[in-house]
């Protein structure tokens, strides 16, 4: 059977799913997708739990599902794959894949594009990775000829051989091109590799050694070309909308919306004194369907060049067939322009103004440098929420650039320690999360940090603005 025929068979079964799915899938697959990578040319972001989840969930509440699934061994993969996004999900029950199948073999190691699925905004790639005698395989960061200018987010590492992985491109200020050309590296660990696992690491993290880059099995190089079909879906509404939020004026210029996601695109007021770095908001249509933020994903884009320009994404209505949508703002976090740099006495670990809920928890020297913590609310959406960028400053407004940062849920403690100062530390900790910044080959006393949002702002009512 080929991959065409069996990609037929399992939507076959797929039209026989009760509609009640769409509603019992997405309320399990609002979860947040852990360890993956982001780059766009470049920017830097997956656990499975959720995919599992909510496979699981479909397999066990609809027989079709699971015996469609059960006999198309890469298409329950697909399934499994995409189960994390409401619109993914959606592409897949609507006919909307478009089938690859090419494979190749180097070196022992057998990489196969199994399908895309893509519009006019964005390409999602999933291929599988095969090995004889491989605990785990890894995909290395693409690279396109010729260059594409887009957000890349890479596929999850060390999976097990013959999982479905995924690349994401999502492209701003162009469209998908007709056809491009994909490279990758592959890298892999044996069972004995996994097992002796990493030399254990230095106690300081600003002394912790480089970590050494794995070797390359194998190469691959894919042409892929897109069916013009698919690559042409997207619709643009010109909205020009503008309120009042906190003081600030927003317009929403308009609305893209797009078979694998929606966006917003929103522009500040000139005379603003924040930033807009994110907005709390959701979709809904005439029959009460909400379609709520990405959160497993590229959720937002943003002009460097102008700031106040803001591109943010939401799940797809696209399939749903909507007379009418209606957006609701329910809230915004703001970057005062004046908090853009803010000033620490690294010796005495105070600072001249911190995010709202964020506090200086420590700061001590540490080998060549200094170790900076911070501490925020153990909140679900505070917890992959980056409080500073990894660029900071000297009193002369040098600029200096973090090779790294870590998150703990605990506080992180260097040397030895009593273990009454040890729950002492941990009960300081309870109910937050901890965001450690090692300042490298830094000798000076004080620092500029610049934090990624000041205050977060809650609507005293929805700003409701009708779409279509």
């Amino acid at each position: 059977m080929t991959r065409n025929e069996e990609y037929q068979v399992l939507l076959q079964e797929l039209e026989a799913t009760p509609p009640a799915l769409d509603g019992t899938a997405e309320r399990a697959l609002r979860r947040r997708k852990r360890d993956r990578r982001l780059r766009l040319f470049g920017v830097p972001a997956g656990s499975l739990a959720a995919c599992f989840a909510a496979f699981v969930l479909l397999v066990n509440l609809f027989p079709p599902f699971a015996r469609a699934c059960g006999n198309v061994p890469v298409l329950r993969e697909l399934a499994q794959a995409v189960a994390w996004s409401p619109s993914l999900s959606a592409a897949v029950e609507n006919d909307y894949v478009q089938p690859i199948g090419q494979s190749q073999t180097a070196n022992g190691v057998t990489a196969t594009i199994e399908y895309v699925i893509v519009d006019q905004k964005q390409v999602h790639i999933f291929f599988t990775l095969e090995g004889e005698g491989y605990e785990s395989l890894s995909a290395e960061m693409p690279e396109f000829t010729p260059r594409q200018h887009c957000s890349v987010l890479g596929a999850d590492f060390r999976q097990e051989p013959g999982t479905l992985l995924h690349f994401t491109l999502d492209y701003q200020d162009n469209d998908v091109p007709e056809d491009f050309t994909m490279a990758f590296g592959v890298t892999g660990e044996t069972a004995e590799e996994a097992e002796d696992g990493p030399a254990a690491p230095s106690r300081s993290i600003l002394d912790e050694p480089e970590p050494e880059e794995p070797d390359i099995l194998a190469e691959f190089t894919f042409d892929l070309a897109f069916d013009p079909t698919y690559t042409a879906q997207g619709e643009i509404v010109p909205v020009n909308s503008t309120f009042r939020l906190d003081g600030q004026t927003l317009t929403v210029t308009e609305v893209e919306v797009y078979p694998t996601h929606v966006r917003v695109n929103v522009e500040g007021g000139p005379d603003n004194t924040a930033w807009l770095e994110d907005l709390d908001f959701y979709l809904e249509n005439e029959d009460g369907e909400r379609f709520d933020s990405i959160t497993n994903g590229i959720a937002s884009t943003s002009n460097p060049d102008q700031p106040d320009q803001k591109s943010f994404r939401l799940e797809s209505p696209y399939f749903a067939d909507s007379a009418h949508l209606t957006l609701h703002i329910t809230g915004a976090t703001w970057l005062d322009k004046d908090m853009e740099r803010i000033w620490v006495d690294l010796i005495n670990g105070t600072a001249d103004r911190l995010p709202e809920d964020v506090e200086l928890y420590s700061a001590e020297r540490s080998g060549n440098g200094w170790l900076v913590q911070f501490s925020a609310p153990e909140e679900e959406e505070m917890h992959f929420h980056q409080l500073f960028s990894m660029t900071y400053y000297d009193a002369e407004g040098n600029e200096y650039s973090m090779d790294s940062r870590s998150t703990m849920t605990e506080p992180y403690i260097e040397g030895p320690i009593s273990d009454e100062a040890f729950d002492a530390h941990r009960a300081a900790g309870e109910g937050r999360f901890f965001e450690i910044l090692p300042l490298e080959n830094y000798p000076y006393d004080e620092v500029w940090l610049c934090p990624t949002f000041s205050r977060t702002t809650e609507a005293e009512a929805p700003v409701t603005i009708p779409i279509k």
